[in-house]
């Protein structure tokens, strides 16, 4: 059994990696919850006792699954059992690679085209269409549900969309290609139409370990919850993230309610917390409940904690007064703070906004240099080296 140097975790994080039973696992920012994850699959791997059985961990990038594999590896555990990755490669390589036989569509075989291709042929499929004015940016937005496609560009726009994102699928299914979206959907089908391929996954797995689980899709939720039901409580399940950081919302990903996997799973969890916070100040903690959507218990903990950080939120500035606010602001923390202009930073959720506050505030305060014109290097420029990077 896979044991740890005391000081290594909280007691929260040991009470989550000792549970018996299912998790689910709602971690605060900065609350140690990786470290948490790769403990919890050091732990199952060490409880594996048959050599025909996987640990399946479900990440939400390439790079996060290989910082996890390697902390794994660096606490002297045999990895030899350990799946981990995205959903899209355990789809494709759990679920369409062996079984793609039983698909229409794909049991001639098939070949995944990358992000790189999709835009290609987008953007050509998109020149004829001006009124409106289509763009790659309209078309990328979408994503599959259980039910089918959904589109999430402007409502005036969806009809021509649609007329663009069918050429496109069908020049896919006349190449026999599929893009990281079908990877999804064709899962999916499979293994509803085909509920053997969830039973045998389930004989095969002993545990399934989700990272980020608010960022997760419904279709996705689905797709796992079909090989937990189809193991009859023999897949154990530990599923994390933060309902507060869910960011793709516009892409399908929501954060799921614990009964709402619950039933679609076919598993009984025991909710649980990391409410520690390590990396902020009290009193940026805080001010970070302004944001909060769910309600979720986070405490500074930090060596940081009792830094009297100066913070200030702002309701009453309105969209139109918010170039001349940042000039105020710029002007004071300078001119009368005596802080020195390569520390003050400007951030934006997109960089689209950033492009537009750069250019009004170069324009206002000549005196000042702004980095902002040479750190936006990922306008959609098809000879940006940068943009393609």
């Amino acid at each position: 059994m896979f044991m740890w140097s005391d000081g290594d975790l909280n007691s929260e994080q040991v009470a989550a990696i000792d549970e018996d039973n299912n998790v689910f696992l709602v971690a605060c920012p900065g609350s140690g919850k990786t470290r948490t994850l790769s403990y919890k699959i050091a732990r199952e791997l060490s409880k594996i006792g048959e050599e025909n059985k996987w640990v399946v961990a479900i990440t939400y990038t390439n790079r996060a699954a290989d910082e996890i594999h390697e902390r794994i590896e660096s606490l002297g555990v045999d990895t030899s059992k350990l799946w981990i990755g995205t959903i899209h490669s355990f789809c494709l390589e759990w679920i369409l690679k062996p079984y793609a036989i039983y698909h229409e569509t794909l049991k001639h075989g098939f070949r995944v085209i990358n992000s790189y291709d999709t835009e290609q042929l987008l953007t050509e499929i998109c020149r004829p269409y001006r009124n409106p004015n289509i763009t790659f940016w309209d078309c990328s937005n979408h994503y599959y549900t259980t039910d089918g496609l959904v589109l999430s560009c402007a409502a005036n726009k969806r009809h021509t969309v649609q007329q663009v994102l069918d050429q496109y699928y069908e020049v896919l299914n006349e190449n026999n290609q599929i893009d990281f979206e079908l990877i999804l959907s064709f899962a999916y089908e499979l293994v509803l139409q085909q509920p053997i391929i969830s039973k045998l996954l389930s004989s095969l797995f002993s545990y399934i370990l989700v990272d980020e689980y608010q960022d997760t899709k419904e279709i996705q939720y689905v797709i796992l919850a079909s090989i937990l039901k189809a193991g009859q409580g023999s897949v154990g399940a530990f599923v994390v993230g933060d309902p507060n950081q869910s960011i793709f919302g516009s892409l399908g990903g929501y954060p799921i309610d614990l009964e709402d996997f619950s039933e679609i799973s076919g598993l009984e969890f025991t909710k649980m917390e990391l409410s520690l916070n390590y990396r902020s100040s009290g009193r940026i903690v805080d001010y970070f409940g302004n944001y909060n959507i769910h309600t979720t218990n986070i405490v500074s903990d930090s060596v940081h904690k009792e830094y009297p950080s100066i913070i200030s939120f702002d309701t009453e500035t309105s969209r139109d007064g918010l170039i001349q606010e940042l000039i105020r602001l710029i002007r004071y923390n300078v001119e009368v703070l005596g802080i020195s202009p390569n520390e003050v930073c400007v951030i934006a959720p997109w960089w689209i906004y950033l492009a537009s506050v750069t250019r009004r505030l170069v324009s206002v305060m000549p005196e000042y240099s702004f980095d902002g014109p040479g750190l936006v290097p990922f306008s959609r420029d098809i000879e940006n080296f940068w943009y393609k990077l």
